[in-house]
């Protein structure tokens, strides 16, 4: 390929990802305004200022437009902080709480709305898996099912579905929020250490159950 052909191909592939991100921006400013359960390609197509046929050349589908709307917004308004430690989490959520605020709509539109909640399922699995690395330490020693619960819990506290009820449904302002929040997880953390501990040292934790064993293996009787 020449110089020339080169060049120009390269314009062509700026001029197409410039495209794609504004189509992903006025997705995410869609949701933002109109909150709504579903979102009219027609209207991001408006505010994009291309044809609607120019956002299926870009995304082959719905999803893969949701997808890039999650990332887009991971990356470029709520930021992912990342953390090792479920210790770092109620200072991280005090920190997403003021990001929140600067954009309440949207902050409630992922939460509440089912377009939002297809939008953020690509990043609640990021971080539940992370949310699941950093409980690894703290319960080693509990039981399947109790491990599921403390991992649960330290996901869902650290969660924009708590900033949005608690706002709504109690009237808390984010500082209130992210007290009450750190209270939670402060206990429930001191509650997983203590049973985690309690159960390294009954050396019983973490075992499979006994195998029932049949009358023939008993007493080898056919």
């Amino acid at each position: 390929m020449s110089t020339a052909k080169r060049h120009i191909a390269n314009l062509r592939d700026e001029y197409a990802e410039m495209t794609r991100q504004r189509i992903v921006a006025a997705f995410v400013e869609t949701l933002e305004d109109e909150a709504a359960d579903d979102i009219s390609m027609a209207a991001v197509a408006k505010r994009a200022k291309v044809a609607e046929r120019t956002i299926y050349r870009h995304f082959k589908t719905r999803a893969e437009l949701f997808a890039a709307a999650g990332e887009w917004i991971e990356d470029n308004v709520f930021s992912y902080i990342p953390f090792t430690s479920p210790d770092e989490l109620p200072e991280i959520f005090r920190k997403l709480c003021k990001r929140f605020d600067r954009h309440p709509h949207l902050a409630r539109a992922i939460a509440m709305t089912r377009a939002g909640r297809r939008v953020r399922a690509g990043f609640r699995r990021h971080l539940i898996d992370q949310h699941r690395k950093a409980m690894a330490p703290l319960v080693q020693h509990l039981p399947a099912k109790e491990v599921r619960q403390a991992e649960a819990l330290a996901s869902y506290l650290n969660n924009v579905l708590a900033w949005n009820a608690m706002r709504e449904d109690f009237g808390m302002t984010s500082g209130e929020i992210a007290d009450a929040i750190e209270w939670a997880l402060t206990t429930l953390l001191k509650d997983v250490r203590q049973r985690d501990a309690a159960a390294a040292r009954s050396g019983k934790a973490g075992k499979s159950p006994r195998k029932r064993t049949t009358i023939r293996e008993r007493t080898g009787v056919e």
